[in-house]
C-alpha cells in the first residue's frame, strides 16, 4: 500500500530466525538430478512459481522437469552485481507475502540477511524543502480519508471514491496507483486494493532477492533456454509438450506458471484451443509496469539515511508521473527509482538517457542542483517487461479467479496426489503474482495460486 510516513530514528533490523533449515533445504541439496525423458509433470516457467510447484511436487514424491525460456532461473527476481559492485535486483526486489514463507527460514541457513521493511522510513519534499511536521500530518489524514473511502466502495474505479482535492493527494495516489499496482490510480479497481491487504513479511534481501531465488531452485531439474512452443492436451491421457529447442516431452500433467503477458503473446500454443471463458480471462488481466531508474553515487547521502522512502509533493492530475526513492538500500550507494504505469511504459520506450535524465531531475528538485553536480560512478535503467511487468488486479478478483478456474468437472481426469498445493511464492507484492493451472490429459484444474 501507500507509504506511510514515519520519523523515528531506530534503523530497521537485520531478521534471522531460529527455524530448522531442514524443510527449507528439501529438494535442494546435491548436484542437480537428472532430467526424466516422460516426468509426472511439466512445469512451464521457472520463476518463483514453478520453482514453489516443483519443490512441492518432488516432496510428494512425483518426478518434474521445468522448462525455462531464459538462460537462468528466477523470472522477475534477478540480481545483478557486476554493474554496480554490489547487488542489486533488477526486477522484484522485497520477498513479500505471509509470515511462513519457507524463503524467510532458508535465508539464514545460506547465510543471506533478511532486512525487516514493513514499516521503513520516509522523507516527504515540498518542492526543495522537507515536510513540516504539520504536513506529515496532513499527509497521514489525506491517506486515512482515501483508504477509507476505498474499503467501503466495493468494486468501482479508485478515482469515482476518492477527493483528488485533498492535500498530498497526488502523492497518495501515486504509492497506491503506479508504484503499488503498477497502473495509474484512474485504471485501478478497489476491490484489487481491498483484497490486497497487510503484508505478514516484507523483508529486503541483502545479497538480491535473485540470488536467493536462483539457490532456493539450484537443485531442481530444469532445462534452460527451452521455450515451450505447443501444449497437445486433448483426447489422450498424457499431455505432450513441444518445445523448441528439445524436442517433445510426455507427462501426466502439466503446470503453467507463465504470466497472462506471455499467455496473451501467443508463444505457447494449446492444442486444442482453450475454451473462451478461459482465453477472454487472460485477455482481460493484462500486464502493468514497474520500472528502476537506478543512480550511483560517490558517497554522498543527501541527508537521507539508508532504506529510508523519499517521495514529493504531486498535484493529482500528475500522480501516475511520479518517481520515488528507495535510498541506499542494505547502506550502498544506490538511489533506486520507481516509476510505473503509462509513465512507466513511456519512460521505458524513451530509453536510458531519458529515464536517468528524469530521475536527476525529480532528485535535484527536492535535495538541489548538488545532485546532478554530485559524482555519479554509473547508472542504469531497468524495465525489462520479462522482469518487470506484474498484473494489477488481486488473486480474487473475478477475471484473476476465471484464469485459473477448472474446466467443467464431468470432463476433469483426476490424477491421484494432485489435490491443493498451496505453497508460497515470492515477489514485489503483485509482481510475484502467477496464474497457475493444471492441464491433466483433456482438462484443465486449478492447483494452486500464490
Amino acid at each position: 500500500m501507500f507509504r506511510r510516513l514515519r520519523s523515528h530514528t531506530a534503523p530497521c533490523r537485520a531478521e534471522t530466525t531460529s527455524r530448522s533449515c531442514t524443510r527449507a533445504h528439501a529438494g535442494t541439496r546435491g548436484r542437480r538430478p537428472d532430467l526424466p525423458s516422460n516426468p509426472d509433470v511439466v512445469v512451464i516457467g521457472a520463476g518463483a512459481a514453478g520453482i514453489a510447484a516443483a519443490r512441492r511436487l518432488i516432496a510428494a514424491g512425483r518426478s518434474v522437469v521445468l522448462l525455462e525460456a531464459g538462460d537462468r532461473i528466477g523470472g522477475r527476481a534477478g540480481t545483478d552485481t557486476p554493474t554496480f559492485g554490489t547487488p542489486h535486483d533488477l526486477g522484484c526486489a522485497w520477498l513479500q507475502g505471509p509470515a511462513d514463507l519457507p524463503h524467510i527460514a532458508y535465508a539464514p541457513c545460506i547465510g543471506f540477511s533478511l532486512l525487516d521493511h514493513r514499516n521503513p522510513r520516509s522523507v516527504l519534499f515540498v518542492d526543495d524543502r522537507r515536510a513540516t511536521a504539520a504536513e506529515r500530518r496532513g499527509y497521514a489524514a489525506t491517506a486515512d480519508r482515501i483508504m477509507g473511502a476505498i474499503a467501503g466502495a466495493g468494486d468501482v474505479a479508485v478515482a469515482e471514491c476518492v477527493a483528488t482535492d485533498l492535500p498530498f493527494a497526488g502523492t497518495v495516489l501515486a504509492w497506491l496507483g503506479a508504484l503499488d499496482h503498477a497502473v495509474d490510480y484512474t485504471e485501478l479497481s478497489t476491490a484489487d486494493v481491498n483484497a490486497l491487504g497487510p503484508r505478514e513479511a516484507n523483508y529486503l534481501v541483502r545479497e538480491g532477492l535473485g540470488r536467493l531465488m536462483m539457490r532456493f531452485g539450484a537443485r531442481l531439474p530444469v532445462r534452460l533456454l527451452t521455450s515451450a512452443t505447443c501444449m497437445r492436451w486433448g483426447g489422450t491421457p498424457d499431455v505432450r509438450i513441444e518445445t523448441a529447442s528439445a524436442g517433445a516431452l510426455r507427462a501426466r500433467a502439466c503446470i503453467v506458471t507463465a504470466s497472462t503477458g506471455v499467455l496473451m503473446a501467443g508463444g505457447l500454443r494449446f492444442v486444442p484451443g482453450l475454451p473462451d471463458w478461459k482465453a477472454g480471462a487472460i485477455a482481460d488481466l493484462p500486464m502493468g509496469l514497474l520500472a528502476k531508474v537506478t543512480l550511483q553515487f560517490d558517497g554522498q547521502r543527501f541527508g537521507l539515511r539508508r532504506n529510508e522512502w523519499l517521495s514529493c509533493d504531486l498535484p493529482a492530475n500528475t500522480a501516475g508521473e511520479a518517481c520515488f526513492f528507495l535510498s541506499f538500500p542494505h547502506g550502498s550507494n544506490l538511489m533506486v527509482g520507481f516509476v510505473g504505469g503509462r509513465f512507466g511504459w513511456a519512460l521505458s520506450a524513451a530509453g536510458a538517457e531519458a529515464a536517468i535524465d528524469h530521475a536527476l531531475d525529480v532528485l535535484s528538485r527536492c535535495l538541489g542542483a548538488r545532485v546532478r553536480c554530485s559524482p555519479v560512478r554509473s547508472a542504469r535503467a531497468c524495465s525489462s517487461p520479462a522482469r518487470q511487468r506484474t498484473t494489477a488486479a488481486s488473486p480474487s478478483s473475478p477475471v484473476h479467479t476465471a484464469v485459473a478456474r477448472p474446466l467443467p468437472p464431468q470432463r476433469l481426469r483426476p490424477w491421484p496426489g494432485s489435490t491443493s498445493m498451496p505453497e508460497h511464492t515470492a515477489g514485489d507484492q503483485a509482481p510475484g503474482r502467477r496464474s497457475i493451472w493444471r492441464v491433466n490429459g483433456g482438462s484443465a484444474s486449478r492447483i494452486c495460486r500464490p
